[in-house]
């Protein structure tokens, strides 16, 4: 279902917003490969004047490296996991309050999906900073579940969960 998007409209927080800290934990643990590569920092968007998102309280960056086994003790195919969370996390937008994803990956300048078209776009031109072949996505929540981390947690409890 389209939902607005509410973008940096909510200011500048004083940090990492509680229900936030609960769908980078939640997620975390049911894809292993992914780890918080930056949540909560008061900056403006990479090459903007505008305020980031991250400055809200309310997006994080997951990051997936390309890694061998050994390292981290994580299987190979982070990227594999990383769609996997992406899908999971389309197919559960409306209960977690989901208003963006930016991949960084895809070619020829990523991709992005956002809740007021409820769907992705694929950029023809440069548009999000650090695609292509960037190894992390950039995920956005809304307002009033960056504020609820009881309603994140009934909401990942609830999510249709990923096939293995």
């Amino acid at each position: 279902m389209k939902r607005p998007y509410t973008g940096n409209k909510d200011g500048l927080a004083a940090g990492e917003r509680k229900g936030l800290r609960v769908f980078i934990n939640q997620l975390c643990a049911l894809y292993p490969a992914l780890w918080n590569n930056g949540s909560y920092v008061n900056r403006p968007m990479r090459g903007k004047k505008d305020l980031s998102v991250h400055a809200t309280g309310r997006a994080v960056d997951l990051s997936y490296r390309f890694m061998a086994k050994e390292k981290r003790g994580i299987p190979e195919g982070g990227r594999k996991q990383a769609m996997e969370a992406m899908n999971f996390l389309v197919k559960n937008a409306d209960a977690f309050g989901l208003e963006a994803i930016l991949d960084y990956f895809p070619m020829p300048h990523g991709r992005g999906w956002r809740c007021d078209r409820s769907s992705w776009t694929i950029y023809n031109k440069k548009t999000i900073s650090g695609a292509p072949m960037g190894d992390w996505f950039h995920a956005e929540i809304s307002p009033a579940m960056a504020d609820n981390p009881d309603a994140m947690r009934e909401a990942f409890a609830q999510a249709v969960k990923p096939v293995a």
